[in-house]
């Protein structure tokens, strides 16, 4: 998502500072990612999204926010976008994949909200440089692209970067910076609100370079009514005192007024308080809890933490509700997760993701919807140097960090109201992430060993993934990942990984010349990745032996069936398969199935680069399919190829016809006598005293007319042996006088 909205600069600075530097051109080779034929946004029921390739690509969408592989949904026609969503799309053609184009769609009813306004923090730009206007040009650009006339704008505290190097002018900085886009957007007549934050120099500084946007010099707390809703600002770094009575005050009284109980009176703070949201992460100001506690209808924004909004735990209910409204400069996580950066993990935990807040106020509800202005797969400090985003205007512009979280005040009593919310420790998830398949180590060209994992899916979102690399002969732990640390699944990046790809290398700290630590070569390890959700609930474990350095054999053994080469009928299966394997064998096995059924499974195990399976089946008599192939060391798998063969072990039926016309005597002797062959796998041929009769292979056949001197009939005893098609046999004793 590149957008830029429409719209002249009047100021001939910005209009020489603000280039929006488009992605660099694809190589000649590369292939282009699809266009999409609306671009995200807000929209009204639901819209329709077509999405254009390159001549001869196929397209390949998700509707969930990863990135699409080639097992995704075929594009066939546009798209209904008829709820809030992530749209991802790839090209791919001829074995190559495009890069991800995605776009967020924010679908509402037709019902037009009361008041709908912004909500960011952390702002944290000192700066007047090129860069810094670009990139909150891209940031404006995307708020006008979701609402183009919002009714308000608040910036949660720390505005600028200060840390007590008493750098007020700073503030000028992010007042041109806001102006500039103001002015550009024609958003003149959206008010502003701000907060203090324990990056920003004192409240009169704020007052002086922001004036009506700060309106209180001395305390810093202050209310303003925007379309007859209240939105009540206050200083956390100072909440004690005539600014706690204050709020109190205010609180008490715009709760006596009629409805008051359902109808939102919004709180807003630099600080996260005690005790909600992200456990209480980063929080303080217990006194303000305390206050806040009486009023269920009390919704309290706070910045600060700059922990990321697609965590459920942004949003806490209780006596209360409190939001976490994100960062606008970067994100974090935890402080308990590594990150994938270069050839190796890195100790940080911090994500070059801007987020903020929009939210619509109904007359039932207010809805809050998470946005991303920037997540891409960026750095953010290395050697002492904050890179925050740079490749702006941002891919990812627009997307949502999480569906949309409803606010309802219902009840006619507080106890009431607390006892509908929806986002209470009560509600938390408990669904475990599920794996998508065992991970597989790679080896890289450079040497370097990776450990490739399918993305888990989630009912909410996957954190990270738990990875514990052991030697396979000891059992000690091969690298130094910290006790309960995960390794971060990218899900900030919009679209987030579908794949990811972990180097078994760390290197601790944030410095780029951190040693190295790595596995050794040449040592056979197991790897074990639980993938865990943002509560912590965890999937079931999948592993993966290898050894460290040694490229994995992906090549499938070769098999050839030796035995049986005819579909019979047969007394039994004779079975033999001879396999190979460049590396070496592990097992070659030959099961047999009747009417698809499992009946008899065969096997042997195998060792070395080639070897046979031999072994010999009797079963019923009927039709059967042999399927076989064969196992390598590296538990790469054959061709399964499959033989029907039919089993008969009954021997023929011989029985004496009567009549005087075919037999004259009795089983005392005979002058002559004839005898009828039957087998339901066909009768072969005869034999008499050593005579053999080649019959034609029919069901039903005849042996006429045996006497002394014809067909080999002799005085005396006589042996008749007859033959199936099958080997089987049936001897018949009888004399001829």
């Amino acid at each position: 998502m590149k957008r830029q909205i429409a719209g002249v600069c009047t100021l001939a600075a910005v209009a020489a500072a603000v280039a929006f530097p488009l992605a660099a051109a694809n190589a000649a080779d590369e292939l282009a990612a699809p266009t999409f034929s609306q671009e995200g946004g807000r929209f009204t029921e639901s819209t329709t999204v077509a999405l254009t390739g390159p001549q001869g690509a196929e397209i390949r969408y998700t509707l969930d926010g990863s990135t699409p592989t080639a097992k995704s949904p075929v594009y066939k026609k546009p798209l209904v976008i008829g709820e809030t969503t992530n749209l991802a799309a790839v090209s791919i053609k001829g074995g190559a994949t495009s890069p991800a184009e995605i776009e967020g769609y924010i679908i509402k009813t037709a019902e037009e909200p009361l008041l709908s306004f912004f909500v960011m923090s952390d702002v944290h730009t000192s700066a007047l440089t090129e860069k810094n206007r670009g990139i909150w040009a891209s940031h404006f650009d995307t708020l006008a692209s979701i609402n183009p006339d919002p009714d308000l704008i608040i910036s949660n505290g720390d505005q600028i970067n200060d840390n007590n190097n008493n750098t007020a002018p700073d503030h000028q900085v992010v007042k041109t910076i806001f102006d500039e886009n103001i002015d550009r957007l024609g958003l003149d007549d959206t008010p502003i609100l701000m907060s203090h934050g324990n990056h920003d120099v004192g409240n009169a500084d704020m007052a002086k370079y922001y004036g009506e946007w700060f309106p209180n010099a001395s305390g810093g707390y202050y209310e303003k009514t925007v379309d007859d809703q209240t939105f009540l600002v206050i200083d956390t770094e100072r909440y004690s005192g005539a600014q706690r009575a204050w709020l109190q005050g205010r609180l008490a009284a715009l709760s006596a007024e009629p409805d008051a109980l359902n109808k939102p009176l919004f709180v807003v703070g630099h600080r996260p308080t005690a005790n909600t949201v992200y456990d209480g992460a980063q929080a303080s100001n217990a006194a303000l809890t305390a206050d806040l506690s009486g009023y269920p209808q009390a919704v309290y924004f706070s910045g600060h933490s700059h922990l990321n909004l697609n965590d459920e735990r942004s949003i806490w209910q209780g006596a209360f509700t409190a939001v976490n409204d994100g960062s606008m400069s970067y994100t974090e996580t935890p402080h308990d997760a590594y990150q994938i950066y270069g050839n190796a993990l890195w100790d940080e935990f911090t994500i070059p993701t801007a987020q903020a807040l929009y939210v619509e106020v109904y007359a039932d509800r207010t809805e809050v919807d998470r946005i991303n202005f920037a997540a891409d797969d960026e750095r953010t400090y290395t050697n002492g140097a904050w890179g925050y985003q740079s490749g702006y205007p941002f891919a990812s512009a627009g997307t949502l960090a999480g569906p949309t979280w409803t606010v309802r005040l219902d009840g006619a009593t507080p106890e009431e109201v607390r006892a509908n919310f929806d986002y209470t420790s009560a509600a938390r998830d408990n669904v475990a992430p599920v794996q998508q398949g065992a991970p597989e180590h790679v080896v890289t060209a450079a040497g370097a060993d990776v450990l490739r994992v399918p993305a888990a899916t989630d009912d909410e979102s996957v954190y990270g993934y738990d990875v514990r690399v052991r030697d396979a002969a000891t059992g000690v732990e091969a690298l130094p990942i910290r006790a309960g640390a995960k390794v971060l699944a990218d899900f900030q990046i919009a679209p987030r990984p579908s794949v990811l790809e972990i180097p078994l290398a760390i290197r601790n700290g944030r410095q780029a010349d951190a040693p190295l630590i790595t596995l050794t070569k040449g040592t056979r390890y197991i790897a074990e990745v639980t993938a865990v959700d943002m509560y912590g609930n965890r999937s079931e474990k999948t592993s993966v032996a290898f050894v460290a350095g040694q490229v994995p054999d992906t090549t499938r053994p070769q098999v050839t069936l030796v035995s049986p080469t005819a579909a019979g009928p047969s007394k039994t299966i004779d079975i033999r398969v001879d396999a190979t394997d460049e590396v070496g064998l592990a097992r070659i096995v030959a099961n047999i199935y009747q009417g698809g059924k499992l009946v008899k499974s065969t096997q042997s195990p195998v060792a070395g680069t080639s070897g046979s399976h031999v072994a010999t089946v009797t079963l019923p008599d009927g039709a059967y399919t042999v399927r076989y192939n064969a196992q390598d060391a590296a538990g790469n798998i054959s061709k399964t190829s499959t033989f029907d063969v039919v089993v008969d072990a009954t021997a023929p039926t011989v029985t004496v016809k009567t009549g005087d016309s075919f037999t004259v005597g009795d089983a005392a002797g005979y002058d002559k006598v004839s005898y009828k062959l039957n087998d339901a796998g066909k009768i072969d041929r005869v034999e008499l005293n050593g005579v053999v009769k080649d019959l034609t292979n029919n069901a039903w056949s005849d042996l006429n007319f045996v006497k002394p001197g014809a067909f080999g009939g002799v005085k005396g005893a006589n042996t008749l042996h007859v033959y199936d098609v099958a080997g089987n046999v049936t001897t018949v004793e009888f004399v001829l006088r």
